[in-house]
């Protein structure tokens, strides 16, 4: 579709405009668990960069098409606190709950396609709609793991057991795709400037390891970014 829009864009001979965009990424994983009594997940965020290049049709005076090529920094921080535990099949309640802490760092090239509505326009100011959707290619990855398990012994004490895993990732999807919404305020100036936010939600299902004892996690990809563009 995107391909069929451009070549009907470029045989209107509509102008085009291109330019570079960078700024920063907020970004987690989201999804749902199955049994709540056997683990509590808390998710952080991971800060990251995100900018590249993108190329802009305009069909009209209100709508114009936008392909994108960017550079962007995905993941979150987990933090799990697991209360059950299986052994030789069956599933016991641990006397003092395990804590983990799971960084997953997940980078793509990310090809968004993307339309723009002007819905308020000035002199030197436009308000733009943005939605659409986008492919991302993961070109790095990393997942790293740091917990404690605690086994009783006489009285209250317990034996503290540390846990350190890492892996890359290998496994996990190399494409995700996922829907793209957002806006911009593009101000008129001597040098052509952008001020856009978007909120970028995954629709793919990513399998995500935590302690080997325990089944991948599904969850998606998440992310909020704040970009800076300047055309040419």
């Amino acid at each position: 579709m995107a391909l069929a829009l451009c070549a009907a864009l470029s045989y209107a001979q509509a102008p085009a405009s291109w330019g570079v965009k960078a700024g920063f990424n907020l970004s987690q994983h989201y999804g749902t668990k199955g049994d709540e009594g056997d683990y509590e997940v808390h998710t952080g965020l991971r800060p990251g960069f995100i900018g590249g290049v993108f190329l802009e049709y305009e069909a009209n005076d209100v709508l114009s098409l936008g392909l994108e090529a960017l550079s962007s920094m995905n993941g979150s921080r987990e933090q799990i606190r697991i209360s059950k535990i299986e052994i030789d099949g069956v599933m016991e309640n641990l006397a003092h709950p395990a804590q983990m802490k799971v960084d997953y760092d997940l980078d793509y090239v990310e090809l968004p396609v993307l339309l723009k509505l002007k819905t308020f326009k000035r002199e030197k100011l436009e308000l733009c709609l943005i939605t659409g959707t986008a492919m991302g290619l993961k070109v790095n990855s990393h997942h790293q793991l740091r917990g404690k398990v605690y086994f009783p012994r006489d009285g209250d004490e317990y034996e503290i057991i540390e846990i350190r895993e890492s892996s890359k990732l290998r496994d996990v999807n190399i494409f995700d795709f996922s829907f793209v919404y957002g806006g911009s305020l593009d101000f008129k100036t001597r040098i052509p400037l952008s001020l856009e936010y978007r909120f970028t939600l995954g629709w793919d299902y990513l399998y995500l390891p935590t302690y080997e004892l325990f089944e991948p996690v599904e969850l998606r990809n998440q992310t909020w970014s704040v970009l800076l563009s300047s055309r040419f």
